[in-house]
């Protein structure tokens, strides 16, 4: 008994700091409360490549680059921000933001089911499986997609504000169709390309996440038209 009391006022201290993280039970959700709730809530889609089966499978880059785990870290990171030096994450902006773990048809279900106000799956890009070491800088950069007009104005924010610190410069917005995390989500989605894992600088730039994570937070706040 004085266990679970212990444990439930330590629950409870989290939340007056704003970094408690629910994990509902049989989800793969994670739920993050601020201390002060500006209204809106933010689903973060961490990648998952099921190809229609019910395993998450990986791509791979330069130098072993993970995207799934690459994509939960970058998660993590832009929910929490980055350290005092360095502008707030989702969280100390006041946003409820839930980082989903599952395959992608669960997370599109888990993000109509909170009520998510924008949807942002977290990828990385290529242009081919090899490591492309070497290659000029305008071949890579900041892709975001969308379908929708509310997407559309949600991408560009992302691309100018995630954009500006990638190291490539190709940085644009993308309209496509045929995504079900464009398509079948209530909430507004982009979906953020990072950088491209086939080359080193964007390589390393990704895993840098505690410089740079805290721009997904920025181009949300910005469309949103700081809550």
């Amino acid at each position: 008994m004085l266990r679970r009391v212990l444990s439930a006022l330590a629950s409870l201290a989290l939340v007056g700091a704003g970094l408690l993280a629910l994990a509902p039970t049989a989800s793969a959700d994670v739920t993050y409360v601020p201390e002060k709730w500006n209204g809106k809530v933010v689903y973060l889609s961490q990648s998952c490549h099921d190809r229609g089966d019910t395993v998450c499978h990986d791509n791979t880059g330069c130098d072993g680059f993970s995207e799934n785990l690459n994509s939960r870290r970058v998660a993590i990171a832009a929910v929490r921000g980055s350290g005092s030096d360095k502008p707030p994450g989702l969280l100390a902006r006041g946003y409820k933001v839930v980082r989903g773990d599952g395959l992608t048809r669960q997370n599109i279900d888990r993000s109509n089911r909170v009520g998510a106000d924008v949807h942002v799956p977290l990828h990385s890009n290529a242009i081919s499986v090899a490591c492309e070491g070497g290659h000029s800088a305008g071949r890579y950069g900041t892709h975001v997609l969308y379908v929708s007009e509310q997407g559309r104005k949600c991408a560009a924010e992302l691309v100018s504000t995630v954009g500006a610190g990638s190291p490539g410069t190709n940085d644009r917005r993308q309209y496509r169709t045929d995504l079900g995390e464009l398509n079948q989500t209530n909430a507004v989605a982009c979906y953020l390309e990072q950088e491209f894992h086939v080359w080193g600088d964007g390589i390393r730039w990704m895993r840098n996440r505690d410089a740079w994570s805290w721009r997904v937070g920025a181009g949300v706040d910005k469309y949103l038209g700081y809550p």
